[in-house]
């Protein structure tokens, strides 16, 4: 791992090395904030809940974050990738964040096991890229898998669901069903499509309005006004 590391308005950050040409990595090496409209998005609308944030990277999120909770507000981040997971405790050191459970596991709707693609065939790492697969081989390591509803307490009042799971998202949203339930919060998903799905599965009673950021859709629970900048 660097010994180095890197500063933005936020934070200091250790990077991994190799991954120049992903975004987070670019902007975070260049002093430059990764998706700024969605950190302060995320900022904005956290009230005093806590937030989850599963596919942690390095921590590029976890100082901006981290500072816009309130006192005994937590987040649950979550990172398989242990490359990753290591820069992101690293992180966290560097900030001295005292309010973030950081877990190396994947999330989805059942507790155990997870083939999961770090590098390419010929050896490449992908960072944040990297992702669930269903077959072993070249590049695929076994990683820990979690419900959410098994690791966030049930006293604990989730404001923020945001996922960027690669692709995982349905198992890690039906992994998270009663925190869903209990807590209404805003569910923040990347590159997600299947908008019905989500609506369907949690009811459109809960969920009635979604909006873009950045990459992101946010769904917003039923009557949540919010301040809406959106891409365009």
């Amino acid at each position: 791992m660097a010994q180095n590391y890197y500063e933005n308005e936020y934070g200091r950050y250790s990077v991994p090395d190799g991954l120049d040409a992903r975004p987070a990595v670019k902007k975070v090496k260049s002093g430059d904030v990764y998706e700024p409209r969605t950190i302060a998005f995320m900022r904005r609308e956290v009230g005093s809940g806590d937030i989850v944030h599963a596919g942690t990277f390095f921590g590029d999120f976890l100082p901006a974050l981290s500072s816009s909770l309130a006192e005994d507000a937590r987040i649950w981040a979550f990172e398989p990738n242990p490359e990753s997971f290591a820069h992101a405790t690293r992180t966290i050191d560097l900030n001295g964040l005292s309010n973030v459970s950081l877990t190396n596991a994947a999330v989805s709707n059942g507790a155990g096991e997870l083939l999961f693609r770090t590098h390419n065939p010929d050896g490449e790492a992908l960072g944040g890229h990297s992702h669930m697969v269903k077959a072993p081989g070249k590049g695929i390591t076994s990683v820990k898998s979690v419900r959410l509803d098994d690791m966030i307490p049930e006293d604990r009042h989730v404001s923020i669901l945001q996922l960027d799971v690669e692709g995982h998202e349905k198992k890690a949203l039906l992994g998270a069903k009663g925190i869903i339930e209990r807590c209404n919060p805003i569910v923040i998903l990347e590159d997600f499509e299947d908008v019905l799905w989500l609506i369907e599965t949690f009811g459109s009673e809960r969920y009635d309005r979604v909006i873009q950021v950045h990459g992101n859709r946010a769904f917003l629970p039923l009557g949540r006004k919010v301040q809406t900048k959106t891409d365009g």
